[in-house]
């Protein structure tokens, strides 16, 4: 792997895992209600995609303008999985070890907002009590859940890091020589 693509890709991986790190800090010092809010969660993922985009195009920069499909898809994983391994040991440390009472303090605030989504949306009262029993059981926050969620996060941007290399790889024109007769 190309060193310019292993430097842009840590210092993606390293602005990503900060931003979502610090969100994280934001969100437990200020209001529990953060992580529950859709919006939210869709902006970091929007911050994510532009920032992965943005580290391809500086590697592509750097290539004269062109990139192949492989090192744009190396830049834009490498970089997700640095944020996200980070990102998923400070969260390991925050919720299991330093203050396991905010996660559950967490999980029921999910749980109420899948109730109340759930009624608004007017879903019959036998699907809302299976949901809630659901709900009860599982811990977000457990270390088996995490670092499931961590899979399954590379997984999902595996799949967008696909798509998004096929879309920015360009090949540099291919040169024909003549022969002369």
């Amino acid at each position: 792997m190309d060193s310019m693509i292993k430097s842009t890709a840590s210092k993606f991986g390293l602005i990503l895992a900060g931003i979502g790190i610090g969100y994280v800090l934001v969100a437990y010092i200020f209001s529990l209600e953060l992580f529950v809010n859709p919006f939210t969660g869709f902006g970091l993922w929007l911050i994510n995609m532009v920032l992965l985009i943005v580290a391809i195009t500086v590697v592509k920069k750097s290539m004269g303008g062109f990139i192949s499909f492989k090192d744009a898809f190396s830049t834009f994983i490498l970089s997700y999985g640095i944020s996200a391994l980070l990102s998923a040991v400070f969260s390991i440390l925050l919720f299991t070890i330093i203050d396991p009472e905010a996660a559950a303090s967490i999980q029921e605030l999910v749980i109420d907002k899948t109730i109340s989504m759930m009624e608004n949306f007017d879903a019959p009262e036998a699907t809302i009590d299976e949901t809630l029993e659901k709900l009860k059981e599982s811990n977000q926050f457990s270390l088996a859940s995490q670092v499931q969620g961590f899979f399954t996060g590379m997984v999902l941007y595996a799949v967008l890091g696909l798509i998004t290399a096929a879309v920015m790889k360009k090949d540099p024109p291919i040169v024909y020589e003549q022969q002369e007769d």
